[in-house]
């Protein structure tokens, strides 16, 4: 079963989003410049079902989110995101 977010909590995500086609996102967040931060990140989001690869980049803060777009629609990779950015904003 899908989450369901808010309005405002995808806005507050969407901050974060650089680009976002399917099957391919880019985030960018303050607290993924943190080594250990970003490996805890990076488990997490690899353990979302239909998520194939992330690939982050410490220096800029940055997660490559590939994902298959046939097992994880769009509204429920917003809604695992969202998740994922509350947990960031945790960190900073």
């Amino acid at each position: 079963m899908a989450k369901t977010v808010s309005k405002l909590e995808m806005l507050a995500f969407a901050r974060y989003v650089r680009s976002f086609i399917p099957g391919r996102v880019r985030v960018r967040h303050p607290a993924l410049t943190k080594p250990a931060v970003a490996a805890q990140a990076k488990m997490k989001l690899e353990g979302v079902h239909g998520v194939t690869s992330v690939e982050l980049n410490t220096e800029t803060g940055s997660a490559l989110i590939l994902y298959k777009s046939d097992v994880l629609s769009q509204d429920e990779l917003i809604a695992e995101g969202v998740e994922w950015a509350r947990w960031l904003n945790t960190l900073c």
